[in-house]
């Protein structure tokens, strides 16, 4: 009975020190000024061989979220991945004979900055809208592993592009934090390239819209410094 008893005294001790604990860094939640995130997701395209957002490709995040004020904070982000389209059919409506590619694939790449609105921003949790700037490289290849970008039968007589172009993302996410800081969190978004050749097809387009790019995300808020309250 007296080990029995021991152990309850040890099991109610461990509950008293988490639940103390939690309640300290509770406290100081707000003191979290900056985070770092990573996390995992999907990019999906939508252009000239997709008319929906079907096919999609993984895609690696990194940022540092700024978070000291209450409504509106600064993030730097990073993205890596790479998207995919197909349509074997893919004819463009014309009088005279073209050549359009029906297949590509390429890498994303970008860097950018976004504005963190809190919409609701409560000790534990966040919901948010993050509109933003970023510079794109990418670069359509086909099945072979060829940039398309010297394959000029692909495209009409003299149309060119440049690998590299302006996205005005725009997302909405929400994040959920322990008491001890770390966090875990949700967006889906829009990147609006401002390109129309993240499938190497333009002019030789049925589709009068720019090419376009939806990401779903989750990430992992990592606090990477914290001011305790004296």
């Amino acid at each position: 009975m007296k080990n029995k008893y021991a152990d309850m005294r040890y099991v109610l001790l461990i509950v008293l020190f988490v639940f103390l604990n939690t309640v300290i860094y509770a406290q100081n939640i707000e003191d979290r000024r900056v985070f770092v995130l990573t996390g995992i997701g999907g990019t999906s395209y939508r252009g000239d061989l997709s008319q929906s957002y079907e096919s999609w490709g993984g895609t690696f995040h990194a940022g540092i979220l700024f978070n000291k004020k209450k409504r509106i904070n600064g993030f730097i982000h990073l993205m890596a991945g790479g998207v995919r389209g197909n349509n074997p059919s893919y004819v463009y409506e014309s009088t005279v004979q073209t050549t359009p590619n029906k297949y590509f694939k390429t890498s994303l790449f970008s860097v950018g900055y976004e504005l963190r609105i809190n919409i609701i921003k409560k000790e534990l949790y966040t919901l948010y809208f993050s509109p933003g700037i970023s510079i794109l490289r990418y670069n359509p290849k086909d099945q072979f592993n060829d940039s398309y970008s010297n394959q000029f039968t692909t495209r009409a007589k003299g149309e060119e592009y440049s690998n590299i172009t302006i996205m005005l993302p725009v997302r909405i996410g929400v994040a959920y934090h322990l008491p001890n800081g770390y966090g875990i969190g949700m967006d889906v978004g829009f990147l609006n390239p401002m390109t129309d050749y993240i499938d190497n097809i333009s002019h030789w387009g049925n589709r009068k819209k720019k090419d376009n790019l939806m990401q779903l995300n989750i990430l992992l808020y990592v606090p990477l410094n914290l001011k305790h309250k004296e």
